[in-house]
């Protein structure tokens, strides 16, 4: 059979495309070549997504005020950000503080999946209620504390602009525990555990949580990684494992990241085109699929620490 010609605009297209896949073939290629692949990769997946973001999270209406559907919108804002953010500490003297922001982007992936799961109208009323406590709870806190600090600062404390809300906060958590009960999850509700188990997310909430406590809590190992030196002296600082602290946040950032889009992926048509375009699932691959092929998935500890006195 004959081929049908393209025509022009086919042409055109077929060119820009070829074009594209050159344009995006010798980035890559630099990329590989650089030093820093990995950053390099990530700040790639924060530029492309950002108009996809921008695209869920501007200029949104609010018919049905605050909803699930929503804090879907915010979640997917939240993991741009702290994707970005994990860049940008990878690009600084700090590289052992990207790994900070692993916990948000781990703790809204359970969330996110868990809430969307169930009816809507319960997730309505429970993002509602639980943001009514939460904010109670921030009032109550902040009474509690400036005072004090303002004290302790030597200085009259001013007049903050909030009512007392002790009984108000009271009734709010009453209100909410009766919401958990009713749905049988307890008066204290589901746990994040319990929100990855519901969404099958077991093991990723073991590794995530006890990767990102070990940047954000007060941990010996982390501490012991720091005082690195000769057998009679030694230097504090986390430069020494800067290297593994950046390709730990790179990693699992665009990891949780593509999870992240992946769970709400079927809300947002935005989120589809981004996911569903080459240049995405090259840059995807080369940071995670890459990695894995070669047995190199960043470690939390490596086996080296093991033998050190």
């Amino acid at each position: 059979m004959t081929k049908v010609p393209a025509g022009a605009d086919g042409q055109a297209r077929s060119q820009a495309d070829t074009e594209a896949e050159s344009a995006l073939l010798a980035d890559v290629s630099g990329v590989l070549r650089s030093e820093r692949t990995l950053w390099r990769a990530t700040e790639r997946i924060v530029s492309l997504s950002a108009p996809h973001v921008d695209e869920v999270c501007l200029g949104v209406p609010l018919t049905a005020g605050f909803d699930v559907h929503i804090v879907s919108r915010t979640v997917v804002r939240r993991a741009h950000d702290a994707l970005a953010a994990i860049t940008a500490a990878v690009n600084s003297p700090a590289q052992a503080s990207a790994r900070v922001h692993l916990r948000a982007m781990a703790e809204d992936l359970f969330f996110v999946k868990w809430l969307i799961g169930l009816d809507e109208a319960v997730a309505t009323e429970y993002v509602r209620q639980r943001a009514r406590v939460e904010a109670l709870q921030a009032i109550k806190a902040q009474q509690e504390f400036l005072p004090l600090a303002y004290r302790q600062l030597n200085t009259d404390a001013p007049d903050l602009g909030f009512r007392d809300v002790s009984e108000e906060l009271k009734q709010a958590r009453d209100e909410l525990a009766d919401l958990y009960q009713a749905q049988g999850w307890g008066r204290r509700g589901p746990s994040v555990k319990k929100m990855a188990e519901t969404g099958d997310l077991l093991p990723e909430y073991e590794f995530f949580y006890h990767l990102s406590s070990k940047s954000v809590h007060a941990n010996l190992h982390e501490m012991a990684r720091m005082a690195w030196g000769a057998d009679s002296t030694v230097n504090i600082s986390s430069n020494p494992f800067g290297g593994v602290h950046a390709d730990l946040a790179n990693v699992y950032g665009t990891w949780l990241f593509d999870k992240i889009l992946e769970t709400v992926a079927d809300r947002f048509e935005s989120i589809q085109t981004l996911m569903g375009c080459q240049e995405y699932g090259v840059w995807l691959a080369l940071i995670l699929v890459g990695a894995a092929r070669q047995g190199r998935l960043p470690l939390m500890i490596h086996p080296e620490e093991l033998r050190i006195r």
